[in-house]
């Protein structure tokens, strides 16, 4: 009764709050765009960036949230091709003859605080580079190109340059690596990762394989019934919206339009001119210039239009009105009604009756009613929907009702585990062997868990290595975040694709660490990460459709102070100072090709932990493998490769307990 209590007040006081927030998104919205018009008058020069994003909000000149993507290519490394690739990239112009990508030529900096972008002199000659054939006097092999890529991402853009980098590193062996850097703010600038990356997109599935479908991607699951009953309703309005127009409308039926309208066709032809307006108003401002005058003109000419061509007008209401009031008009109505109620009822009651027994019958004896146009048909297809519709309304908001504590119970009052360290900025990486994406898979479906589960189970051994090598305590528990990024995000191009729908939201999780000196196996620990796993799927489907309406439209950082978001996620990131990132492939076993035709090895995404976050590990799903990544700060070198480099063995080892070898 008590946690009822504080479920139900907390719950009040987020409705009570609810006010405030619109209140606050309208006065945010009028006090930045008067912000952004002062400091624009004070710097004509530049052109300042209008929203704000956690990562903008997170970004600092010593922590920057800088994405690398590491490609492995097969052959003799090509520079003039990669440059030809970009020169066409950053001189590209969309149909209206403007440059597709501008910010690519243009320097990244901030005035009063705020992010802008200055034009200057652009050589693309500074943005790619070739590194040099040898690492500290030994050639770069697979033996030393992990500490070689580190070193390279360690290094901070220059400042005086649009933000984004290629490095191209040749090998002894018979592939080279390039490495790309982009800025986050890049990212929603327009420019898409697969936009940089000189590869030739996927379009098409190998037969026989089809994606697996990671359960961080549709927490909130899709109301069945209601859609449903939706589609249903929408069917039935649409079918007595085409009767009403093909009885009403005089463009459909001109012989209303040589008679003298009813009171009753009069008003039926208003509505169906007032619902052409408002469609052809909406197809039309779409077109127009977005001012009022001219979409009040717009409007008006419109109006006229349509009621012109309907005959709705005053003079037609007035006879309208005479024409029904007339004596023969209302001796027909009567002649009609008396048909109905003495002639047509009697005849037509005793064969109703009989079509419902019949259906009824049906629906006892068949489980199923073949007359849906019946009252028993509507009512046994109706009913149940309804009742599985209001079940699904319970369930929805009981998650709504839950939300705010789940928030602060297993949000924000978590406990802090591993910031031990003064984060320095700089980013140190490192990845691990691929482990077959087939031997995940079987070993998913013999334990009966998640893909997802069984390489988070593996991350956890290496963590709990992690401590062990440090000498740090190791924690029963690890709070961590998980998101997932489609293979889209990386790898996909065009207009139309924009990187934040390949984004899920994030879910928490109270990651169960293994002390490798007690007697608990990961087949054990993989049983308590699932419980925790669902648990968190469970209860957190709320802040998951949160963070990812944050992702694509900005709804917090909209309606919240951005000091306020900005002190949230910096707490927050002390108690979770550890991310995941799932980069599942729409294409599985599909091998990327270059653009002069080289094959693309594997593909190593890093997504930059920021603010107090100090690791951040990376799933990558590349053709037929699985390779994990981790991006960290610079402060947990040399030991930051244990992370990463006993994934393979403790996939191995859950294989072995399912009984694969």
């Amino acid at each position: 009764m008590l946690d009822f209590f504080v479920t139900l007040s907390l719950f009040n006081l987020t409705l009570v709050f609810l006010p405030c927030l619109v209140f606050s998104y309208f006065t945010l919205k009028i006090c930045h765009s008067i912000w952004i018009n002062s400091v624009s008058l004070l710097h004509p020069d530049i052109e300042f960036i209008n929203y704000s994003t956690v990562r903008i909000l997170l970004d600092t000149h010593r922590n920057q949230g800088i994405i690398s993507v590491l490609l492995a290519v097969r052959g003799k490394e090509n520079p003039e091709a990669i440059k030809r690739h970009l020169q066409e990239l950053v001189k590209r112009r969309d149909k209206s003859g403007n440059l597709a990508f501008p910010r690519l030529q243009q320097t990244l900096t901030t005035r009063c605080g705020t992010y802008a972008w200055q034009r200057g002199k652009f050589d693309l000659e500074q943005h790619i580079s070739t590194a040099k054939f040898t690492y500290k006097g030994r050639a770069v092999t697979e033996f030393n190109i992990q500490e070689y890529v580190s070193e390279i991402i360690s290094k901070y853009l220059p400042a005086d340059q649009s933000p984004w980098q290629v490095t191209i590193i040749p090998t002894s062996e018979d592939c080279h690596y390039i490495l790309f850097k982009i800025h986050h703010i890049l990212l929603s600038e327009g420019v898409n990762v697969g936009d940089l990356l000189p590869l030739i997109p996927p379009t098409k599935q190998l037969s026989g394989s089809t994606p697996s479908k990671s359960p961080i991607v549709d927490v909130l699951k899709k109301p069945e019934a209601i859609s449903s009953l939706k589609e249903k309703i929408t069917d039935e309005i649409s079918n007595f919206w085409n009767e009403f127009i093909s009885s009403y409308e005089p463009l459909e039926k001109p012989e209303l339009l040589k008679d003298t309208f009813t009171i009753t066709q009069f008003l039926a032809i208003t509505v169906i001119t007032i619902i052409s307006i408002i469609k052809e108003c909406r197809k039309g401002f779409r077109v127009i210039k977005p001012d009022i005058f001219s979409k009040a003109r717009y409007m008006f000419l419109t109006t006229m239009n349509e009621k012109g061509k309907r005959g709705v007008t005053m003079a037609n209401f007035f006879w309208a009105i005479v024409k029904s009031l007339s004596p023969s008009n209302l001796l027909q109505v009567s002649l009609q009604n008396f048909w109905f109620l003495f002639v047509s009822i009697p005849i037509r009651l005793p064969i109703m009756l009989y079509g419902e027994s019949v259906a009824l019958y049906s629906c006892i004896t068949l489980k199923y009613c073949p007359y849906p146009r019946t009252f028993v048909g509507v009512i046994y297809y109706y009913i149940p929907l309804i009742y599985s519709s209001l079940l699904e309304l319970m369930d929805m908001f009981k998650i709504i009702f839950l939300a705010p504590r789940t928030v602060i119970q297993d949000i924000l009052l978590q406990e802090e585990f591993l910031q031990t360290i003064t984060l320095c900025g700089r980013k140190a990486v490192a990845w691990s062997d691929p482990v077959r994406k087939d031997v995940i898979r079987n070993t998913a479906e013999k334990l009966g868990v998640s893909e997802t589960e069984i390489t988070l189970s593996a991350c956890t051994m290496t963590i709990s290595k992690y401590f062990g090598q440090i000498n740090d305590t190791i924690p029963t528990e690890l709070p961590v975040t998980i998101r997932n990024i489609n293979s889209q995000y990386l790898f996909a191009t065009g207009p139309n694709i924009k990187p934040e729908d390949s984004v899920s939201g994030i879910i928490c999780l109270n990651l169960p660490i293994v002390d490798p000196h007690s007697d608990r196996t990961q087949l054990e620990n993989l049983k308590d990460l699932e419980v925790k796993f669902r648990n968190s799927i469970e209860t957190q489907s709320l802040s998951h459709l949160l963070t990812l309406l944050q992702t694509k439209f900005g709804i917090l950082t909209k309606v919240i102070p951005s000091t306020l978001v900005s002190v949230y996620l910096k707490y927050l990131s002390r108690k979770f100072a550890v991310t995941f990132t799932e980069v599942s492939n729409r294409y599985p076993n599909v091998t990327q090709r270059t653009l002069w035709g080289q094959e693309v090895i594997s593909a190593i995404y890093w997504r930059p932990p920021q603010a107090n976050t100090s690791i951040s590990l990376c799933i990558n799903e590349y053709a037929d493998h699985i390779r994990l990544g981790v991006m960290c700060d610079a402060q947990l070198v040399p030991h930051h490769p244990i992370l990463v480099r006993g994934f393979p063995e403790f996939v191995k080892d859950l294989a072995e307990s399912a009984g694969f070898p």
